[in-house]
């Protein structure tokens, strides 16, 4: 406000030094302002690379490199979808994109409890202090190293609570979820993992905690289905070494964030191969048909390709619910009975060649059932052209079968039947007028079959026969 006043006022001249120094000497910031805007340095220091200051004044220019990474132009390395090198480890830059103290407050942050809790602890002496988190994950390491997981556990936590969204914190929490694994808290060390994996996705100990998670897994689907299966709503209240509900169900999901998370690693298509059969053993075939497949198309130098084949083709059969209903797995049923004979021929034993063969009777058999049932549909609603068509196709592509020889003699049977049936009180509709469009298409002259199949050649190719009676009504 005194510079407002010193900016509009205009005192005589006699006063006006007078004036000035009164102003000046009132308030101590506007006499020190000009001489800390005459000190300020006109450019602001550079960002270093690796950043999140750095990063905002150059993500525009940064080009993906498939494979690498994020590369700026006059910088060395590749860098994340943050900004954060990849060539160097996750830990050592997480600190300086962590947020301030009311980070992911929401919408109100002063109302926010976690908010709340944080400055209750700061003022209570316990908010964040380097050297107490440090010296706490080094006491617990010692204590992990000395299988004493139940106090390391404690130190863990402690570290965690005092330094968050840290390198400290960060490798607190893999140790945390290591000391309930070897304590058998399978559920507990879990969570702890994707908390890890969810804050630090590229963490050092990946490998670690992605081998322990197919370990925890791998425990939970053989309680289910070897030891001792349970319905998913029947709580567990004493083993601590599964969830309270639903284990398999678990199971599931472990696979799962090892897939999402580590989808280059050994364990991804071990992951996919788990939970389809884990479906296909429960028989929810649409589930394991689309993980079968999707172990084939995304993982195809996988161990287990001729598995995901061969359980594959069976999804695709027993998830068939008949003529009545679509018939793409059928259709694809039949590719990949193709793939499999191309593929694998070296591969099948005996009994596995006389399973594929009945398998390709069944689809056979099944493709031949739903295009009888078809023509039968036209047949019996005296709709007798399509009828004709769908038995002429049938006899041509199913021959030999009794399906085809029974299309044919059916064939005979309808001869000069008509395409359509009459229609029932003519006299009542034709007092109807007719639609526009159906009249126009009506006057179009049907071009034969043949010649329209070398008109589709084009006008200017040879052997094209432009029929003299094909007129169109305008």
């Amino acid at each position: 406000m005194n510079c407002l006043r010193l900016r509009f006022f205009r005192p005589a001249a006699s006063t006006a030094p007078t004036v000035l120094l009164l102003l000046l000497s009132a308030s101590p910031t506007v006499a020190q302002g000009p001489v800390a805007w005459l000190t300020r340095p006109f450019t602001t220091p550079r960002a270093e690379p690796g950043t999140p200051g750095w990063w905002e004044a150059n993500k525009d220019k940064a080009e993906l490199v498939p494979g690498e990474g994020y590369r700026v132009p006059g910088v060395d390395g590749y860098f994340d979808q943050a900004g954060r090198p990849i060539n160097a480890p996750v830990d050592e830059v997480f600190e300086q994109f962590s947020g301030g103290d009311d980070k992911q407050a929401g919408l109100l942050p002063g109302l926010d409890p976690k908010v709340s809790y944080r400055r209750a602890k700061v003022a209570a002496g316990y908010g964040p202090d380097e050297q107490i988190a440090r010296q706490a994950l080094t006491e617990g390491e010692q204590l992990m190293s000395q299988r004493r997981y139940t106090d390391a556990e404690k130190q863990f936590k402690k570290a965690i609570d005092r330094l968050p969204d840290s390198a400290v914190a960060n490798r607190a929490q893999f140790f945390l979820g290591s000391a309930y694994y070897f304590q058998d808290r399978y559920a507990d060390a879990r969570d702890a993992y994707e908390v890890l994996i969810a804050d630090q996705p590229n963490t050092r100990q990946l490998d670690t905690v992605i081998e322990h998670l197919w370990q925890i897994g791998q425990y939970w689907e053989a309680h289910h289905f070897d030891y001792k299966p349970e319905s998913a709503l029947r709580p567990n209240f004493f083993d601590k070494t599964r969830p309270t509900l639903d284990t398999v169900g678990h199971a599931i999901r472990v696979y799962e964030t090892i897939r999402l998370n580590d989808p280059t690693g050994p364990r991804a298509d071990d992951a996919i191969m788990a939970t389809a059969g884990i479906y296909f053993r429960r028989q929810q075939f649409h589930d394991a048909d689309h993980h079968y497949t999707l172990l084939r198309q995304e993982y195809p130098r996988s161990d287990h390709q001729f598995e995901a084949h061969i359980l594959g083709l069976q999804s695709k059969l027993s998830k068939y619910q008949g003529p009545d209903y679509d018939g793409t797995p059928l259709e694809e049923a039949k590719v990949l009975v193709k793939q499999i004979r191309t593929q694998f021929a070296g591969r099948l034993t005996d009994d596995e060649k006389e399973r594929l063969r009945q398998s390709q009777a069944q689809v056979q058999l099944a493709i031949e059932q739903r295009d009888l049932r078809l023509a039968l549909y036209y047949d019996n609603t005296e709709q007798y052209g399509a009828a004709k068509q769908i038995y002429a196709r049938i006899a041509r592509d199913h021959r030999g079968s009794p399906i085809a020889e029974r299309a044919v003699t059916r064939l005979a049977e309808l001869g000069s039947a008509p395409d359509v049936p009459p229609t029932k009180l003519a006299w009542l509709v034709d007092l109807f007028p007719e639609n526009r469009e159906r009249s126009r298409v009506a006057g179009v002259t049907e071009v034969p079959s043949g010649e329209a199949a070398r008109l589709a050649e084009g006008p200017g190719d040879p052997g094209v026969v432009q029929p003299a009676s094909a007129t169109t009504t305008r």
